[in-house]
């Protein structure tokens, strides 16, 4: 299945240009890829598409630029826990603020990638690894199942504080994680073990 690899890097070449790029969608045809050198251009972009399967690669420095890879973590996180991202640097890990590191450290689903002791094949590997995961996520579970059942996505399944939520509703609910996501999936995951408990 088809995912989203967004690069937001001031340092690559704008649009599909890009080496590293390239060589990734070459070992890994089934990525839709996306190069943003604008880190306003790539977070409004990430932002704009938090319903689809994506990883974000992030550099953690833009020259010239307010807002640093930092800041774009932190916008995302804002809006949504689930989303994969990777922050790169061509620096050594000591020349990143302390407190920087600390913040990348702190959140979930994040890895980090040295641009000068990496590959482009350790890049895939990072989105194998990825991908991998996905099978065993909620939200991405419930995409699959959609796609399977698409006479369903408009069903009303889910009714709360007196507003009534279709599969596909709750899937991007899931995603951005709400209120009302956060409690569909307990409620899901509870009925699950519930259902499919195991008798000692």
């Amino acid at each position: 299945m088809s995912f989203n690899v967004v690069f937001i890097d001031d340092n690559m070449k704008k649009g599909l240009k890009e080496p590293f790029v390239l060589s990734i969608m070459k070992l890994r045809p089934q990525i839709e890829a996306s190069v943003f050198v604008d880190p306003e251009e790539g977070l409004k972009f990430v932002l704009d598409n938090m319903n689809s399967r994506m990883i974000v690669f992030v550099d953690c420095r833009f020259d010239g630029y307010g807002l640093q890879g930092i800041n774009l973590l932190k916008q995302i996180r804002e809006k949504t826990s689930l989303l994969y991202i990777v922050m790169m640097s061509a620096n050594n890990l000591s020349q990143i603020a302390s407190v920087d590191l600390v913040e990348m450290i702190n959140q979930d689903f994040i890895w980090f990638l040295d641009r000068n002791n990496s590959t482009f094949h350790d890049a895939c590997a990072l989105i194998d690894t990825i991908a991998t995961l996905w099978d065993s996520r909620f939200d991405c579970v419930l995409e699959q199942w959609l796609i399977r059942h698409q006479e369903d996505k408009d069903k009303v399944v889910f009714n709360q504080n007196n507003n009534a939520y279709t599969w596909e509703q709750l899937l991007s609910e899931v995603r951005l994680q709400t209120e009302v996501g956060k409690d569909f999936e307990r409620i899901m995951n509870q009925y699950c073990i519930a259902k499919f408990k195991l008798e000692p």
